[in-house]
């Protein structure tokens, strides 16, 4: 890895199998096979099952993307359905 290819964490805060959620975990995986193949951890964390994660992250709404490398963190909530924001919000161009 170089700096111009670095390692990308992404955890996807997501509620059960809601429309929202569904269309911005699919969304999210299609951005990362396109724009980060190979260079991506990518963990999906139902806050359902696991409010403890949630917790973890001060999540208060879902979907929200928590961008943790590379630097600087970053937090996008709402509508993931929208590639071009996803991509402006992390900074890929």
């Amino acid at each position: 890895m170089t700096d111009d290819d670095p390692r990308w964490s992404l955890t996807l805060y997501v509620s059960g199998a809601s429309p929202r959620s569904a269309e911005a975990l699919e969304t999210v995986r299609r951005l990362c096979d396109e724009e980060l193949p190979g260079r991506v951890e990518l963990e999906v964390v139902d806050v359902a099952d696991e409010p403890a994660l949630a917790g973890r992250d001060r999540i208060v709404a879902v979907p929200t993307l928590v961008k943790r490398l590379p630097a600087p963190p970053r937090q996008l909530v709402g509508d993931l359905a929208d590639v071009d924001r996803l991509r402006a919000g992390l900074d890929l161009r």
